[in-house]
């Protein structure tokens, strides 16, 4: 089947989802904590969104979440990470917008 959706429409569907993440959460050691963004990125169909965890931050660092601006959690990663104070830290959320059709068959019943 032909796509319908052209390479402008799905980064356009890229760059929303991206522009809709205000901060992530995370615990640090057990206690939650948040942080905005480091970078997004939206090139063609693929999205990247870095979070990083600086020197400052030492310990345990666990269920990394995306938050968007309505307060909804819409990515998460179940990995655990211990980050040493001497070194920084990225989590990165990449994702790759595909259109998928299917077909549906509607029996005369139904309508």
């Amino acid at each position: 089947m032909p796509k319908t959706i052209t390479s402008l429409g799905i980064e356009k569907i890229g760059r929303r989802f991206a522009d809709s993440v205000d901060h992530a959460a995370y615990t640090l050691n057990g206690a939650p904590k948040t942080v905005a963004p480091f970078r997004k990125i939206v090139e063609a169909e693929s999205v990247k969104i870095y979070i990083y965890f600086d020197d400052t931050i030492s310990g345990n660092v666990a269920n990394v979440q995306l938050v968007d601006a309505d307060g909804d959690v819409v990515a998460q990663s179940d990995r655990e990470f211990e980050k040493p104070p001497s070194k920084g830290l990225y989590v990165a959320f990449k994702y790759t917008i595909i259109e998928k059709e299917t077909e549906v068959q509607i029996e005369s019943e139904q309508l």
